[in-house]
């Protein structure tokens, strides 16, 4: 099994980089393109990829420590691990699949609000609360990161929840949360490669407080861009037009 699991991670490495590149195209290029329409199509797939690998990995990390008689009493930072990375991988599947679909309900906003979709906004929030009830029931070296990381998936699931609540009365709404859903997709894969790419590339380590400064970083950096870049469509939009 081990051999299989490296071979996922290998993959889950492989599209999280592949989305991280491809990421950039959409929020440099003219909105609704070519350009932007296809990277964004990739990055979309890859986060599909590295959400699933992400939880068949953490599943089978867990089954192989429970095979080797590693209990979690025993070594709990790394069934943490198994659970951190279930868990970013949740968030980044639900965030870009509600990117997506955003933009195909726009025309029929009821149908975003489909059973799937309110279950899949509430389970950023069920995964912050499992992470958070983990770090604290089995504590170890990977509770403050656990700990630390919690509150995007409350953000991400009560962002959602509006979302789809209020698809359609507001005018332009969907764009707004497109445009916020891409971007916070986009903070889940920069912030694994801040924690796992910089690192080995630099192989550095950071000690005490310092080691959630790569978990937090993209969060600190990206969630005020969201809140910019949102600002400019609303202002941009909210300008009347002068006619020719």
């Amino acid at each position: 099994m081990s051999s299989f699991l490296q071979a996922l991670l290998w993959a889950h490495v492989a599209a999280g980089f592949v989305g991280l590149v491809a990421f950039w195209f959409p929020v440099l290029t003219r909105k609704g393109g070519a350009v932007h329409v296809r990277f964004g199509t990739v990055f979309y797939w890859c986060a599909y990829v590295v959400t699933l690998t992400a939880l068949v990995v953490a599943l089978g990390r867990v089954l192989l420590y429970r095979s080797d008689g590693i209990a979690l009493s025993e070594q709990p930072e790394l069934y943490a691990f198994a659970v951190l990375l279930a868990y970013l991988g949740v968030v980044t599947f639900v965030i870009v699949r509600h990117g997506r679909r955003v933009i195909a309900t726009r025309g029929a906003p009821d149908t975003l609000r489909q059973p799937l979709d309110w279950a899949l906004a509430c389970m950023p929030i069920a995964g912050s609360a499992a992470a958070i009830a983990f770090a604290l029931a089995a504590w170890s070296e990977m509770s403050p990161i656990l700990l630390g990381v919690s509150p995007i998936g409350l953000f991400t699931g009560a962002g959602t929840l509006h979302a789809v609540r209020k698809q359609g009365q507001v005018p332009g709404g969907w764009l707004y949360s497109h445009l916020g859903s891409m971007l916070g997709g986009g903070i889940a894969f920069h912030t694994a490669f801040a924690v796992f790419g910089v690192q080995q590339i630099f192989s550095y380590e950071l000690d005490g407080t310092f080691e959630l400064a790569p978990w937090l970083a993209p969060t600190v950096l990206g969630v005020p861009a969201i809140v910019l870049w949102t600002h400019y469509y609303r202002r941009k939009f909210a300008r009347p037009r002068v006619a020719s």
